[in-house]
C-alpha cells in the first residue's frame, strides 16, 4: 500500500471502486483517468495492452457517473476499469487473434461476456495482449511481440491470457477477461499473482465466437481478490441462445457464497501428481504449506491418499482442440504454422494437426480418454469435495519462451506447463487459482478443483485461504 489505510486508485479492488463510485465518493471518470496514466507510464516496459479506445472508455464512465448523479445505480461493477483478452471481439475494436493474418478485422459484435460486464457498469478500457491464436503458454506474437511479467520483465506473464494478467498484477487495469483451453486464464494467474477462475463448462457464455463440438474452453476472470472474481461471475452467468452450453444462472449468487459459506463440512485432498509426475520440489512445498493453512483456517478434514491418474493432457486435449478451431483460420493454416514458428505455439499446432489428420480415430480415442477421466474423478469426488494441487509444476519462465517440455527433468513434452490443468478443461470441473506463496521471489498459484456446478465451494474455499495468508494485490515494483 502507498500509505496505511489510504491506497491509492489502482491498490482498490473492483468490489472497493464500485462501492465508492456508487455512493459518489469516486467518479468513474476520475478512476478511468488515473489507470490510463498508468498504462502510459508502465504498458511500454509490459507490452499487456495492446488496444486502447480512449473515446470509448470516457463515454462508458461519464455514463456511469450520468447515472450516479442521477440518483440511479449504475451497477455493481461501478467505474471499474477492465481489459478484453484480445481473442474476444468488442464491436469496432481490432478482433485480430493477436496474428497478422488478420491485422486488419474489426469485431462487428460485442462478446455476451463484455456485454454483461458494460450492463453490471464496468469500463472496457482496451485489449489485453494474447500468443498468436492462444496456443501457447506464454505469451508472444508477431503482431504484437512479447508480454512481459511485472514480477520479473524478463520472465512471461502466462498464456494465453497473459496480457490480462500482466495488466492487472501491474495495476494497469483492475480485472480482465480471459478464455481457457488447456490452462489460459489459470497459468497466468499462477505466474502473476493472481485470482484466475474456470468454472464449470458452460458457465460464462462464450457467444458470439466460433464453438466447436469438444466442449475445452471457458471464459472467465482474472482478478486480484477471490470477491472480485465472484462478483464478476455474478454480472455474466447465465444462458445464451447463442451459446447451447450456457448454463442458467444459480439460485445463489457466488458473492454470497463467497461472503456467507461455512466450508467446515468440506472434505479436501491435496493431489500432488495428476499422473505425469510432481511439480518442482519446491513449488510443492509452498502449495502444501497452503494447503496445509487451508485446512486449519477452515476448519475443514484434509485427505493425502487420493490418488487422480489423468490421461497424457495433449494425448486426449490435442485432437479435441482441433474441433475447436475458428472456420476462417482453417484456411490459412500453413501460414499460422509458420508465424507460429518464429514465436511459439509451434509444436502446439503440430500436435492439434496430427490428431486432426488422424480423423475418427483420434477423436474417438480422445473421447475415451475424457470418459475415463470423467469416471475416475466421480469416484473421487464420492469421497472429497475439493481437490488441491499445484497449478503450475514451475513458476515462471523466460519471457520470450520456449515452453519447457520437462518437469524435474522428466521429459513430459509439452504438456509440462499444463499439466495441473488441461485435465479439468476435459473434465469440465470448475478450478480456482489463487496465490500460494513464492519461489525465489516468484508467485505460485494454488489450485482448487470442485465437483462439477459446485462453483460457490470452490469460490469459499479460495476466499478462506486468501485471508488467512494476505498477498499483495500488486506486484512489487508496481505497487506505487
Amino acid at each position: 500500500m502507498s500509505g496505511i489505510g489510504t491506497p491509492t486508485i489502482h491498490e482498490l479492488s473492483a468490489v472497493e471502486i464500485a462501492r465508492r463510485v456508487r455512493e459518489g465518493g469516486l467518479r468513474a471518470s476520475e478512476i478511468l483517468e488515473h489507470m490510463l496514466a498508468r498504462i502510459d507510464s508502465y504498458n511500454e516496459d509490459l507490452n499487456a495492452v495492446v488496444y486502447l479506445d480512449r473515446d470509448r472508455a470516457y463515454r462508458s464512465a461519464e455514463a456511469v457517473d450520468a447515472a450516479v448523479a442521477a440518483g440511479t445505480d449504475p451497477g455493481s461493477l461501478a467505474g471499474v476499469p477492465i481489459g478484453v483478452k484480445e481473442l474476444e471481439p468488442v464491436k469496432g475494436w481490432p478482433y485480430t487473434l493477436a496474428s497478422t493474418l488478420f491485422r486488419d478485422r474489426v469485431a462487428a459484435v460485442t462478446s455476451t461476456n463484455v456485454l454483461r460486464l458494460e450492463a453490471a457498469g464496468a469500463v472496457p478500457v482496451g485489449l489485453t495482449a494474447s500468443p498468436e491464436t492462444g496456443l501457447a503458454s506464454f505469451t508472444n506474437s508477431l503482431l504484437h511481440g512479447v508480454t512481459r511479467n511485472p514480477w520479473n520483465l524478463t520472465l512471461t506473464p502466462g498464456g494465453s491470457s497473459g496480457g490480462s494478467a500482466a495488466a492487472v498484477a501491474a495495476g494497469l487495469l483492475t480485472m480482465a477477461t480471459g478464455s481457457d483451453m488447456g490452462g489460459s486464464i489459470r497459468i497466468p494467474a499462477s505466474f502473476c499473482g493472481l485470482v484466475g477462475m474456470k468454472g464449470t463448462f458452460g458457465l460464462v457464455s462464450r457467444a458470439p465466437r466460433y464453438v466447436g463440438p469438444a466442449d475445452l474452453w471457458s471464459n472467465g476472470p482474472i482478478t486480484r481478490t477471490v470477491l472480485d472474481a465472484a462478483r464478476y461471475l455474478d454480472c455474466v452467468v447465465g444462458s445464451d441462445e447463442r451459446d447451447p452450453a450456457a448454463l442458467p444462472r444459480p439460485a445463489r449468487s457466488f458473492e454470497e457464497a463467497v461472503r456467507q459459506s461455512d466450508v467446515s463440512a468440506l472434505r479436501v485432498a491435496f493431489v500432488p501428481d495428476v499422473g505425469l509426475g510432481p511439480a518442482e520440489p519446491n513449488v510443492e512445498a509452498v502449495v502444501r504449506e497452503a494447503f496445509a493453512t487451508l485446512i486449519t483456517a477452515g476448519n475443514m478434514s484434509a485427505r493425502d491418499d487420493v490418488r487422480l491418474n489423468a490421461p497424457d493432457s495433449l494425448a486426449c486435449a490435442a485432437p479435441l482442440s482441433a474441433l475447436e478451431s475458428d472456420p476462417e483460420v482453417a484456411p490459412l493454416m500453413a501460414k499460422l504454422v509458420d508465424n507460429l514458428q518464429r514465436t511459439g505455439g509451434y509444436e502446439v499446432m503440430l500436435g492439434m494437426l496430427a490428431s486432426a489428420n488422424r480423423g475418427i480415430e483420434g477423436i474417438s480415442n480422445a473421447l475415451q480418454l475424457r470418459w475415463a477421466l470423467n469416471n475416475e474423478l466421480a469416484s473421487i469426488f464420492e469421497q472429497v469435495d475439493l481437490l488441491v494441487l499445484p497449478t503450475t509444476p514451475m513458476p515462471a519462465f523466460d519471457a520470450r519462451g520456449p515452453q519447457p517440455t520437462a518437469i524435474n527433468g522428466r521429459d513430459v513434452g509439452l504438456g509440462a506447463c499444463p499439466t495441473f490443468t488441461v485435465p479439468f478443461n476435459t473434465s469440465g470441473h470448475p478450478n480456482i487459482s489463487v496465490p500460494a506463496g513464492t519461489v525465489n521471489g516468484l508467485p505460485v498459484g494454488l489450485s482448487i478443483v470442485g465437483r462439477r456446478y459446485h462453483d460457490d465451494e470452490v469460490l469459499a474455499a479460495a476466499k478462506v485461504l486468501e485471508q488467512a495468508r494476505p498477498w499483495p494485490l500488486l506486484a512489487t515494483d508496481y505497487r506505487n
